[in-house]
């Protein structure tokens, strides 16, 4: 391949990095002359290999125009950060190497210096302190005399069977009463699986600013897995999140079908606030303190399905209800607008109006986010007025509201609105929303691209028969001369919103179309469409992608239909296996990561196999069902083995290239290793690079060389750039550790007729339902 073509996507890739993504933001300071708000923002730093995090402060007048903005100020090595409620106080949680060794900090400080700095391993009361956003709290009590925040619990000291000792260190174990369990260095550990590895079990530390004590709240049942914790209004007990801890976990990254429960943590007392046979999450209060919220689904066994948005009168101890229920298909709201039902997973931590009447939130809808607001005595839902961007709310503070803007062509900008409820209850709520930031440098040819959505529908009698797809690429005036990609998302229950990605835009700078289709099974449209692919995937989900590669041919006239691309992760990778297994003639190469190739062989090793089984419609059976029981444990698997791609593989023809991560938990690497030995022995055209990471190939080097290499794959198997095809190649790449390379034999690629009939082309993708017309 021409090294200019290279270059040419490293710049691109060079450029679009230099742009940072916001991590959060909140408002300091508000006075009758203005606001104050500090933003946190990571930025890619490809000489360091790793995201580079600062923060920045913005002044704005009474009329929020921004007046002055700060320099930017590096806190790479913080890893958590809260501030009091007035302000007057920060605590820090820092990680950082001293004589060698890597330690935890917690600093706290207020307005003029340093005031007090904890070295967690002198007092040695917990583990590793929690920083994930599944369980991790940071947070200052009312009066700020204490820290709250969530740690894994100490384990008793192991060591081999044999270790030498001195004299000294053997009479200092015994007069400490050191416990040392001998021989049990190896004992498993369960844990919450993908990303959320060596949390084992959590304890609740209160840290004592006044009197530097560290204390592990003793009251929480052995049963339970608690994080998310929060303050009282009046500071004196706990609200949080209880999980209930089986005798095996199951992965909790991406699933929100996992039993768990908002609790009250009063004293000695633990009780449950919310309902069972329920997943709860992301306990709020308002700023009076008389009310508090939580984001609540059934936990059925969808991995990520409709919300409830559940609320409870504090003082007054009223039984909870809920002010939006799940919503099945789509509601009719406020001003005639369409909603379609609460699918984000978590609150922002300031989210109530001033007089704590309001609610504010942002979730998935179709092919965009919106953000809205809820009355609370009159539950009208009201959505926030906004562009066809992404709008997300980040803090919400005497009715000053932060909110970051973000579409597939504009990298994340903070914006900042007010609210007055006075006029915002009786007309569309505008609240004049301001961009303080813009994008910082976009690559030339970004100006051309264009981003149009399309709700498609079946006429059919089927009970859901609506997806939707978004062509995101260049307006072209000559018909079939533009290559394309079709991507597909993972879950499958999440979606494709309107949101900045590097590798959309770097594909669409190349001359790429792109086409990202929300299909069947995706959220945001309701919950009826998020439970329709159950037992029907491979068959529902498929007829949508070549219904909208059909679609999108007759609407784009520019798209060559003879060259389309598949692109998809994870159940994304499912998918683009069985397109260009079942359709060989209809899709030309492939970038497939960390693929779901055989869901049978999935099931024994993921660390959701309940996934496996409710997505291919079986029971999900931990040991032989009883000899009474209909379902038979080979049918189960025989199920899942039939609903896979594997038993397609011998018909594939496109190029396929496979980015695979060997840390993965959810879809082991050697699902794609599957796939990529049974396409090298029919002679197929396959390359697969392995990487050390996990599931999402999200770390830097990683997230860099995957997406260049999947542009660099389009191109090289695309007859309009110059074409190299010498060999096919391992390739294992690591962070911080040298690239290895293996030239593997050559093996022979099978021709692909250039042109291909528009007859047979139909023929071979013929769709199982009729399609008639289009929303």
């Amino acid at each position: 391949m021409a090294e200019s073509q290279t270059d040419k996507i490293l710049d691109i890739y060079k450029t679009l990095s230099q742009n940072p993504t916001i991590i959060k933001a909140r408002i300091t300071s508000i006075a009758r002359n203005g606001i104050t708000i500090q933003s946190h923002w990571a930025q890619k730093n490809l000489e360091r290999r790793s995201k580079q995090k600062f923060i920045q402060d913005f002044s704005l007048d009474a009329e929020l125009n921004p007046l002055v903005e700060s320099f930017p100020v590096d806190i790479s090595t913080e890893i958590l950060s809260t501030c009091s409620e007035d302000e007057q106080y920060k605590a820090i949680l820092r990680q950082v190497t001293v004589d060698n060794t890597s330690k935890q900090f917690i600093e706290i400080w207020d307005r003029q210096h340093l005031v007090k700095n904890y070295d967690l391993s002198v007092y040695d009361a917990h583990g590793e302190i929690y920083t994930d956003a599944e369980f991790s709290s940071f947070q200052f009590s009312p009066d700020k005399s204490k820290l709250l925040y969530i740690a894994e619990r100490k384990l008793p000291k192991c060591e081999p069977f044999y270790k030498q000792k001195t004299r000294e260190k053997i009479e200092k174990e015994i007069y400490d009463m050191e416990v040392i369990l001998k021989g049990n260095e190896y004992v498993y550990k369960p844990h919450w699986g993908e990303q959320l590895v060596g949390k084992h079990k959590s304890v609740v530390v209160v840290l004592d600013i006044a009197e530097d004590t560290i204390k592990i709240n003793q009251f929480i049942p052995e049963d339970y897995f608690i994080g998310q914790v929060t303050w009282t209004p009046n500071g004196e007990y706990l609200v949080g999140v209880a999980w209930k801890c089986e005798a095996r976990y199951l992965g909790l990254y991406a699933c929100t079908n996992r039993a768990s429960w908002v609790f009250l943590l009063k004293t000695s007392e633990f009780r449950k606030i919310s309902t069972d046979n329920c997943a709860a999450r992301s306990p709020r209060f308002s700023p009076d303190g008389k009310t508090l919220v939580w984001l609540e689904r059934d936990l059925g066994s969808t991995h990520h399905s409709c919300h409830r948005l559940m609320r409870v009168k504090w003082e007054t101890d009223e039984k909870t209800d809920a002010l939006i229920d799940v919503v099945p298909d789509c509601l009719t709201i406020a001003h005639e607008k369409k909603f379609y039902g609460i699918y984000t997973k978590s609150l922002p931590r300031r989210c109530f109006s001033n007089d704590s009447l309001y609610v504010f939130l942002s979730s998935p809808q179709r092919y965009s986010i919106k953000s809205y607001m809820v009355n609370l005595e009159t539950k009208n839902i009201i959505e926030i007025q906004n562009d066809d961007s992404s709008l997300f709310i980040l803090d919400v503070r005497k009715n000053r509201i932060v909110l970051m803007r973000t579409s597939l062509v504009e990298p994340p900008r903070l914006v900042v609105g007010r609210f007055d409820p006075a006029v915002e209850a009786a007309e569309l709520p505008n609240l004049h929303l301001l961009e303080i930031t813009k994008p910082l440098v976009m690559p030339e040819g970004m100006e051309n691209l264009i981003i149009e959505n399309t709700d498609y529908e079946y006429n059919s009698k089927e009970a859901v028969k609506e997806f939707n797809y978004t062509y995101f690429g260049k307006k072209c005036t000559e018909d079939k001369t533009m290559p394309w990609i079709l991507m597909l998302h993972g879950g499958p229950h999440a979606s494709y919103s309107n949101q900045f990605s590097i590798e959309a835009c770097i594909l669409a700078i190349l001359g790429f179309g792109i086409v990202r289709v929300n299909y069947r099974g995706s959220t945001g449209m309701g919950k009826n469409t998020v439970e329709y692919l159950q037992g029907r995937i491979g068959e529902v989900d498929i007829l949508d992608c070549v219904t909208a590669t059909h679609d999108a041919l007759k609407k784009y006239p520019w798209l060559d239909p003879n060259y389309i691309g598949l692109s998809g992760g994870s159940y994304g990778g499912f998918i683009v296996a069985h397109l260009c297994s079942q359709y060989p003639d209809l899709y030309r190469a492939v970038v497939s990561r960390n693929p779901v190739i055989d869901i049978a062989a999935m099931y024994t090793i993921s660390d959701i196999p309940d996934w496996c089984a409710a997505e291919t419609g079986t029971p999900f059976l931990e040991r032989l069902p009883p000899t009474t029981m209909e379902t038979k444990y080979s049918e189960v698997y025989m199920k899942m083995f039939n609903h896979s791609p594997i038993i397609h593989a011998d018909k594939v023809k496109a190029p396929t290239l496979l980015l695979l991560g060997t840390n993965d938990l959810r879809v082991p690497y050697f699902q794609g290793k599957l796939w990529y030995n049974r396409l090298i022995a029919n002679n197929t055209k396959a390359k697969m690079l392995i990487y050390k990471d996990n599931h999402t190939l999200a770390s830097d080097p990683v997230e860099m060389d995957s997406v260049i290499n999947g542009a660099l794959w389009f191109i090289e198997n695309n007859s309009t750039f110059n074409q190299s095809d010498e060999e096919i190649t391992v390739i294992v790449t690591a962070p911080e550790e040298e690239v290895k390379e293996e030239i593997v034999e050559e093996k022979p690629v099978e021709k692909v007729e250039e042109k291909v009939e528009k007859k047979e082309e139909e023929k071979e993708a013929k769709p199982k339902k009729p399609i008639q017309k289009k929303k």
